[in-house]
């Protein structure tokens, strides 16, 4: 099973200065939660390998540095290990996160921060805490999609500020994954793009 693109929604530190319209926030202890929904134009079976495959997501996300699959515990679960770099006078940012595909009507797409299983990489903040979902709804030649986030970035951000930037972050991923979906010049991904440890920076 391959899964890697919401980690590259939920973690990263994007550039995003302003709010977001229709993006939904509920206080919560900690870091709120968001939620945004849209309607991309591809349906969902083909929707589906441009968000789970690191190639495609190294295509569409701006800023990513590393991205790689750690591991697969089981056929539903994947491991994913991202980084990238921000803007000066931030560190960049890498997370750990487990996505779990749970089938259904509408297929869902969990993902839970897991900070301490991969090694600290030098030059970068580990995200101390993130978990979300992806709701996909098949609609004939769309996809609903239902997108919700809570992100601690860590390393002395403050969480209110991290919550501020939190919608135009989220609406920023998403207009990029719709133009991806858009291009009539996108080209599919090798399957050995997908292996566990492509592009990984190794263990130490």
């Amino acid at each position: 099973m391959r899964w890697i693109a919401s980690v590259v929604l939920m973690l990263l530190w994007l550039p995003a200065l302003v709010a977001a319209e229709g993006v939904v926030r509920t206080p919560l202890p900690g870091p709120d939660r968001f939620e945004l929904q849209t309607a991309l134009p591809i349906p969902l079976r083909q929707l589906l390998p441009i968000l789970e495959t690191p190639c495609h997501v190294r295509q569409w996300m701006p800023g990513i540095e590393t991205l790689t699959i750690l591991d697969r515990p089981s056929a539903t679960q994947t491991l994913v290990y991202m980084a990238r770099k921000a803007p000066w006078p931030l560190s960049g940012r890498d997370a750990v996160t487990l996505f779990e595909r749970h089938p259904g009507d509408p297929l869902v797409l969990t993902m839970s921060g897991q900070p301490d299983a991969w090694p600290d990489q030098p030059g970068h903040v580990r995200v101390p805490y993130t978990e979300g979902s992806w709701t996909l709804t098949a609609q004939g030649n769309t996809t609903h999609v239902i997108y919700r986030q809570q992100v601690d970035p860590g390393g002395g951000i403050p969480q209110w500020l991290a919550d501020r930037l939190a919608p135009g972050q989220m609406e920023a991923a998403l207009t990029a994954l719709e133009s991806y979906v858009r291009d009539p010049h996108r080209k599919d991904c090798a399957a050995a793009d997908d292996a566990v440890g492509a592009g990984s920076t190794g263990r130490h």
